[in-house]
């Protein structure tokens, strides 16, 4: 998983208490969209995190306040097993103009996985395991932490599919960020000088938008202006940007919120002055345990 900082300046919240409730106000489970694993299949496994009522978490970048949510994956040699994917997050204000990405009641983690064909000899059942962190707020924050496993049989090659788990699946990657490439009619307009570069993205027929950072060394998201028009919605980004090598550029990673009619949906985006957005809008590539 990449680093995950773009706001400059990030603070603790103002109270982090020592006590296991942070282990007890979320609860962590490993599921998989399979009963049973067949040679050379892919699936799905999925990392539910269920918070108590009026409790929150952070995303996988947690803004100016909080600790990103973690979870690591084990899984058997040969399995290929991608990162976490996060569902779009929800942006929270606190007092000072603190800008938080937060996760209210559940959420499901999706990776990408894959069973090697051959499965390895001997292998009859596969077996995962999660180590999930993450810090618990509402008006005091805990951290916790937690361990779940899953363990699937081994199908024989040539057999029938074993779907399970379909209707939390279904709903947990409803809920991921899409490919940009899907998000029909956008357009990336870059201005501003070299040092305070504005990133303007216009939707048609969007109500409205919000923006949700990812991972640069380089570039800083100062702030950002929403505005309305009669068929469409507009948002500035202005950033910061420290170059660190001639020819850096400005590059903007994340998530881009976008509310419509037919409701609401996120869309990745990586985007610099030479690349307007992600053309292939790709999922994160699995990689061998």
């Amino acid at each position: 998983m990449p680093a995950l900082l773009l706001l400059a300046a990030t603070a603790l919240p103002a109270q982090i208490l020592p006590d296991d409730r942070g282990d007890r106000l979320v609860k962590v489970e490993l599921l998989a969209d399979r009963a049973a694993i067949r040679p050379g299949e892919s699936f799905s496994l999925g990392v539910r995190l269920r918070i108590e009522p009026k409790w929150h978490i952070y995303w996988e970048h947690h803004g100016d306040s909080g600790i990103p949510t973690r979870a690591e994956l084990e899984s058997p040699p040969g399995f290929e097993v991608g990162p976490p994917r996060f569902p779009g997050p929800e942006r929270d204000v606190a007092e000072g103009d603190i800008v938080s990405y937060i996760h209210h009641g559940e959420i499901v983690l999706v990776l990408d996985a894959k069973a090697p064909d051959p499965i390895p000899p001997g292998l009859e059942r596969a077996s995962f395991a999660v180590d999930a962190s993450w810090l618990v707020c509402t008006e005091a924050c805990f951290a916790g932490s937690g361990h779940a496993e899953l363990e699937l049989p081994i199908a024989a090659a040539g057999s029938a599919p074993a779907p399970a788990n379909a209707k939390l699946f279904t709903e947990a990657r409803a809920r991921l960020p899409k490919p940009w490439a899907e998000l029909r009619g956008a357009t990336i307009e870059w201005r501003g000088d070299a040092r305070a570069p504005i990133a303007v993205f216009t939707v048609p027929g969007a109500s409205d938008l919000e923006l949700f950072p990812l991972a640069s060394e380089s570039t800083t998201l100062v702030g950002r202006a929403i505005e309305p028009m009669k068929s469409a919605c507009r948002l500035a980004a202005t950033l910061r940007f420290k170059s660190s090598a001639p020819g850096d550029a400005p590059r903007l990673e994340g998530v881009l919120r976008v509310r419509q009619e037919q409701g609401e949906a996120f869309y990745r985006l990586d985007t610099s002055p030479n690349r307007p957005a992600d053309p292939a809008g790709s999922n994160p590539t699995p990689k061998g345990s």
